[in-house]
Order: structure tokens, then sequence, then C-alpha cells
């Protein structure tokens, strides 16, 4: 079975105008309750920007004061809701329209920091940091998953700058199945990282610099074009500075790649 676009977006009306979408997702049980030009799916519809009405006679329903006010009756939860929704939709019983790479599908994962509105509730939750000019800035650390095969992007949370981008990646392995192939650019690649994706059975390519450590300057000197090895987790010992191997070691391909230029890429590959 192939779903058009059109089947798929009459399945995300019937979510958005539903009773139980507005039940769950406002902030009181006393919201809309009444029938208003602000209803729960007409803003929602305001929100995502998909009246077909131009700008002037959207807002001549919604004035400034009384839109902020109505936006905040709904848990900005429901966006999640609604995004999950929409790619669920796509890939449930749609195997025809599903795009493939030798039988995976191909996840990409990278993050980027974004700007925020500069608010004390924003402030409280992401911090301060100083910008170029030494102007204070609210930026947030924004990690996403995204199918490279259809342009969707299957997940994407802001975090506080503080929280490392392999720490916050791991958290997208929930939203990723058996046959699914996630690729990662160079911040990424270390022992526990790898772990987890074992643990979530999933299959991985991870790009590591040639210089990262021994072991692939080491591959990289021997012109080999892929061999299997075996990492560990590492740690310093006390009063030293030399390194012990620590729990069991991961056996991962690496694999060279001759770019244009004469360039040599590096990857870490569970293939």
């Amino acid at each position: 079975m192939k779903k058009n676009g059109y089947f798929i977006f009459e399945k995300l009306k019937a979510e958005l105008f539903s009773e139980i979408l507005k039940v769950k997702f406002r902030v009181s049980q006393n919201h809309f309750t009444r029938n208003r030009k602000q209803s729960f799916p007409i803003l929602l519809l305001f929100m995502l920007n998909l009246l077909r009405k131009s700008l002037s006679l959207e807002i001549e329903n919604f004035t400034k004061s009384a839109f902020v006010q109505a936006r905040m009756k709904i848990k900005p939860a429901v966006f999640e809701h609604l995004s999950h929704t929409l790619v669920n939709e796509v890939y449930t019983d749609n195997d025809t329209a599903i795009k493939l790479w030798n039988n995976f599908r191909l996840l990409a994962v990278d993050g980027s920091r974004i700007t925020l509105p500069f608010t004390k509730e924003v402030k409280k939750r992401y911090g301060e940091v100083n910008n170029k000019n030494k102007t204070g800035v609210i930026k947030a650390r924004c990690p996403v998953l995204y199918d490279a095969g259809h342009k969707y992007v299957l997940e994407g949370k802001p975090a506080p700058l503080k929280q490392g981008e392999r720490a916050l990646a791991i958290t997208h392995l929930s939203h990723c199945k058996k046959q699914d192939l996630l690729i990662y650019d160079r911040g990424y690649p270390s022992y526990a990282f790898i772990k987890g994706h074992i643990k979530n059975d999933l299959s991985y390519l991870m790009r590591v610099k040639v210089s990262f450590n021994q072991q692939i300057i080491d591959f990289d000197k021997s012109k080999k074009e892929t061999t299997i090895v075996e990492i560990f987790s590492v740690k310093y010992t006390k009063n030293s500075k030399k390194l012990t191997a620590k729990n069991a070691g991961i056996k991962v391909r690496l694999v060279s790649v001759k770019l244009p230029k004469n360039q040599i890429e590096i990857l870490r590959t569970s293939l």
C-alpha cells in the first residue's frame, strides 16, 4: 500500500479536530469549553500557519492580546505529539513508499545552536551566554534526528548548552528501530555511545578524525581500505598518565574512504 499526501493530511486533520487532543493538551479542563472563534484546533492551525486565508484576515479573528492569552492555554507538548503523529502515519502501512538503502533506513544525527527569545522564563531554563559583542543572549543546543531518504525530521528538542551532544543524541535511539542505520559526524564516536547502539540493536556509521587516537592513526598509516578492530573504554590510572582498558571490548569496522583532492575519511561502523 502507498499512501498519498492527501490521505496523510486527512489523518492529521482528524487528529487536529479531535476532542481527545483538546482534552489531553489544554492546560485546564475549563479551557476551550465554549464555541468561540479562538477554538482549540483553529488556534493550533494559526500557530502552525496552516490557515489558507491571508494573514490580515487571520489577524482579524485574533487580536494580539487575545491570541497571546489563548495560546497560553495550550500545552507546548501538543506540537511534539502532532509531529510524531504525522511521521508515524507516513511509516505505518506504507512500505512501497519507504526509501531504503541496502534495506536500511538512513537516519542522520547532528546538533546545532539556536538563539531563543530573551525572557525570564527562557533564561531560567537555558541560561545566558555572551555573543561576540559581549551582549547577553540565550542559546540552546538543538539535536536533530533526520530521515535523509525522505527529508523528515523525526525528533528535535532544544536543550541547555551544558548538556552534551552525545548525551542528547542517545535520547533519539528510542525513536529508532532495527534496520535503521544512524549516521554521525566526528563529534560523536566514543565507547559508551557505541555501547548504547549495541544495547538497542542499532547499526551506526561514525566519522572520526584521522588523529582521533593511536588506533586510528595506525589504521591510516596501514593504507588498508578496511579492517576489524576492538575498542575499549579507558581510564587514567592513579599517579600515572598511562591508560588502562576498562570493561569489555567492542569489535568495530574501520573504513578508509578516499575523497577528492586525496583527502582521507575514516569511518567507524557496525556494518
